[in-house]
């Protein structure tokens, strides 16, 4: 299996919703940017007293919040961003917020997500305009498209374009090729600019809650064949599967590579 670049994502998340919580744009500017540990990060929330972001070792970060939060978005990832390969895994999550890939583009100014797990109650395509799916890692997904207007952005107020491709399937440990994702909405007329910020997101709305994200290179050398052991606690070996074949989580201390129809 071929990556441009590979990460591994361990999600940990508790929370309890307050309701539902309707698609809104990013909220405002960040309110924390920069680089830790080689890696891009960036963060913005509504009430600054009710989330604490911490960035920790290596790829690792926390998000900490109450009921009191509001609208709230932050990860670790890259500047700029690409058509890469993100792998990852999501275990033990309730509650109002999205895991997701997420970026921008200018030239267009474009708004993306990739979301691999929605948490609660709240229905992301409230809002949007269905306009196609795309078949990639083992999971049916469909593609929306919709238009924000006057709202912030990474270049101040401005109109611009938001598009999402959700996972229609339950969320599995795998892999998210980023560039399937990029190139089905090429087809559909949903052109992409230069590339700017790309995260490993989580985003917040409603409730209590906390969660853990690690960001972890990949090791040097081939990847895990099927049935192989490729994640768990304290596991070193290689994170990658083989070609078609994705790391599926069992339990906490236990990922293996199955085939991507399993």
């Amino acid at each position: 299996m071929v990556f441009f670049s590979s990460l591994f994502v361990l999600l940990a998340a508790t929370a309890v919703a307050a309701g539902s919580a309707k698609n809104i744009a990013r909220s405002g500017p960040s309110n924390s940017t920069g680089t830790n540990f080689g890696y891009y990060y960036t963060f913005s929330v509504d009430d600054g007293d009710a989330v604490i972001y911490t960035n920790s070792d290596d790829g690792d970060y926390t998000i900490q919040w109450t009921e009191n939060s509001g609208y709230f978005i932050g990860g670790k990832g890259w500047n700029p961003g690409s058509a890469q390969s993100v792998r990852f895994e999501t275990f033990n999550a309730e509650g109002s917020s999205y895991a997701s890939l997420y970026g921008w583009t200018t030239d267009p100014l474009v708004e993306y997500r990739i979301p691999e797990q929605n948490y609660g109650t709240n229905d992301p395509t409230v809002g949007l305009t269905l306009k196609g799916n795309v078949t990639s890692d083992g999971s049916l997904y469909n593609i929306y498209e919709t238009q924000i207007v006057n709202a912030a952005s990474i270049l101040g107020v401005a109109t611009f374009n938001q598009y999402w491709s959700i996972r229609q399937s339950p969320p599995i440990t795998g892999t998210v090729t980023v560039g399937t994702h990029f190139e089905a909405w090429a087809s559909l007329g949903m052109d992409l600019g230069e590339f700017n910020y790309q995260i490993v997101a989580t985003e917040g709305f409603a409730g209590n809650g906390s969660i853990i994200v690690g960001v972890i290179t990949d090791p040097e050398g081939p990847c895990a064949a099927e049935y192989a052991q490729c994640g768990g606690e304290g596991f070193t070996g290689p994170t990658c599967c083989i070609s078609n074949t994705i790391c599926m989580m069992n339990s906490l201390y236990f990922s293996q590579c199955v085939a991507v129809d399993a």
